[in-house]
């Protein structure tokens, strides 16, 4: 009898962690759902020319990012780190999420990320891309090429589809960069340049600029 019991408990026990593990999946990939969508919609926006459609989809994409960084805070606080039982979609909503935060709050989760990759849960060329999304934000040279400058995106009343240039931000030992992105996994930057032009950007990847030269062509002061 106490055998029976005791594999009962145990049954509503996985039972209950199987049903809490489906709900948190759930819930994560529809943040991460969230996250890319409203940077789809206001990367149509842009290219549509409609400038108060544009001002509308930053909007929301800054409430999202905001609401979604609120929720993913309260999880890690809770679970004290990554669980290692959730989804693929679901670590990826985690890694997006962190990534389109802004620079404290990156540092601040870095950690988390770096310890599920070791763990084979996050990809090493997601925690690569927060890497260099971090060192572009302290003004540092990036290592695997992922970050971009965008140049001003000028939107008409007449509604003309915009220029929409980027600039790939300097890199350490450009000579070696495809080799470094091949090592975590990234594609080629030619690769990357075609992924770019596919979402309406002319990805310009030139490794005589200075940093200094970037942040004149992406000044938002001028046109």
């Amino acid at each position: 009898m106490k055998n029976y019991l005791l594999s009962l408990i145990l049954t509503f026990c996985v039972a209950g962690a199987l049903a809490q593990n489906t709900n948190l999946n759930a819930q994560l990939e529809q943040m991460g759902e969230q996250d890319q969508q409203v940077r789809l919609a206001l990367n149509d926006a842009v290219r549509s020319g409609d400038a108060e459609r544009t001002q509308r989809c930053a909007e929301q994409m800054l409430l999202t990012d905001k609401t979604n960084q609120q929720t993913l805070s309260a999880m890690l606080k809770k679970w004290g780190g990554i669980p290692h039982d959730l989804s693929a979609d679901a670590y990826t909503a985690i890694f997006h999420i962190i990534d389109h935060a802004d620079l404290k709050y990156q540092k601040q989760n870095l950690r988390y990320l770096v310890d599920a990759q070791r763990n084979g849960l996050i990809k090493s060329s997601q925690v690569a891309v927060l890497r260099d999304r971090m060192l572009m934000s302290e003004g540092k040279r990036q290592i695997y090429g992922t970050q971009t400058q965008a140049k001003p995106i000028v939107i008409t009343d007449e509604g003309k589809i915009p220029e929409m240039i980027n600039y790939v931000w300097v890199v350490r030992k450009p000579k070696h960069l495809d080799e470094r992105r091949k090592a975590v996994g990234l594609g080629t930057m030619e690769h990357q340049r075609e992924g770019h032009a596919a979402l309406g950007y002319n990805s310009i990847f030139d490794p005589s600029l200075s940093k200094r030269d970037i942040k004149r062509l992406t000044d938002k002061k001028r046109k």
